[in-house]
């Protein structure tokens, strides 16, 4: 492709033989060198790990020297994940980005120039595609339906399948790091609300081992709540909504009538937050009209 861009792959890392990730990281760092994409590096920034991990990132640094696409490696100080991968992103020099994590790998060995095929000539701020489940029989699923109007209620799709234009990034001033467990959730739910355009690829991205189920729903919900509690509170001039009340929205899975609506009305010329408060609306009613089940999304 003329003018084909330069990709970055962001990886942050801290003290992963200590949590027994040694394998799964090679397999990172394999994944992105098995790249059929010309135009990539692979970032890599740890948060001054004290287990080895450093000394092991070193050694498979020397052992996939001139292999392929080059890797970009410092560790110094962070505040946590989030501050890592801002850290990470200001070291790349990709026209965009994508975030793979420590224990993740790239869905296919073209999926990096498929993802820039979606792009386009255009070169719209970001692309997305799926992201597969390993289960432990070694098969694989699909994690979870890719939807860009579902953005006002939850992450439309993984943070790990997304291909985000490094200035964007940026210029929205990256993770919020009041945001302890779903900045990625916040820094989407900005990006789109905002207005910012990109393009489904239709194909899976990512995929990542089965861990079982989170363990700290609670802490994520609290993050989504803080997220609609800013962004409704300015829509209906309440500065921000109390954030139990929206913990609530969470349980339930149904944003009020009143929030979807003002979210609308706000749209302006931003057709996918109108068409993402219609379809939130869509889902509030239909789980009103069935006032036989029960919903609680805070018990996993």
């Amino acid at each position: 492709m003329a003018n084909a861009p330069l990709l970055s792959v962001i990886t942050v890392t801290r003290n992963l033989i200590e949590a027994g990730r040694r394998e799964l990281f090679r397999e990172a760092m394999d994944c992105v060198q098995a790249q059929s994409y010309g135009q990539v590096e692979h970032v890599i920034f740890d948060g001054l790990s004290d287990d080895g991990t450093v000394a092991m990132i070193d050694e498979a640094r020397n052992r996939l020297s001139g292999a392929g696409h080059p890797i970009v490696f410092e560790t110094a100080q962070d505040a946590g994940l989030y501050d890592a991968m801002n850290k990470a992103v200001a070291l790349a020099s990709g026209e965009y980005v994508l975030f793979l994590n420590s224990d993740d790998s790239l869905a296919s060995e073209t999926v990096l120039a498929d993802l820039v095929a979606a792009l386009g000539q255009d070169r719209p701020g970001f692309a997305f595609g799926g992201t597969l489940q390993t289960l432990a029989d070694g098969s694989t699923r699909e994690f979870a339906r890719t939807n860009l109007k579902s953005f006002l209620q939850r992450m439309p799709f993984c943070h790990n399948s997304m291909l985000v234009r490094k200035q964007v990034f940026e210029s929205l001033g990256g993770h919020d790091l009041s945001f302890r467990v779903a900045s990625d959730y916040d820094f989407v739910f900005r990006m789109l609300q905002s207005g910012v355009t990109g393009r489904d690829a239709r194909l899976p991205a990512s995929k990542y081992a089965d861990r079982g189920v989170s363990g700290d729903v609670l802490a994520v919900a609290r993050d989504y709540a803080r997220v609609w509690s800013r962004y409704f509170g300015a829509l209906t001039g309440q500065g921000e909504i109390d954030p139990e009340t929206c913990l609530d929205w969470y349980r339930t899975g149904q944003l009020p009538v009143s929030m979807c609506y003002a979210a609308y009305r706000s749209a302006g010329n931003n057709d996918l937050v109108r068409q993402a408060a219609l379809h939130s609306l869509k889902i509030t009613l239909r789980r009103k009209l069935q006032p036989w089940r029960h919903w609680d999304n805070l018990k996993g």
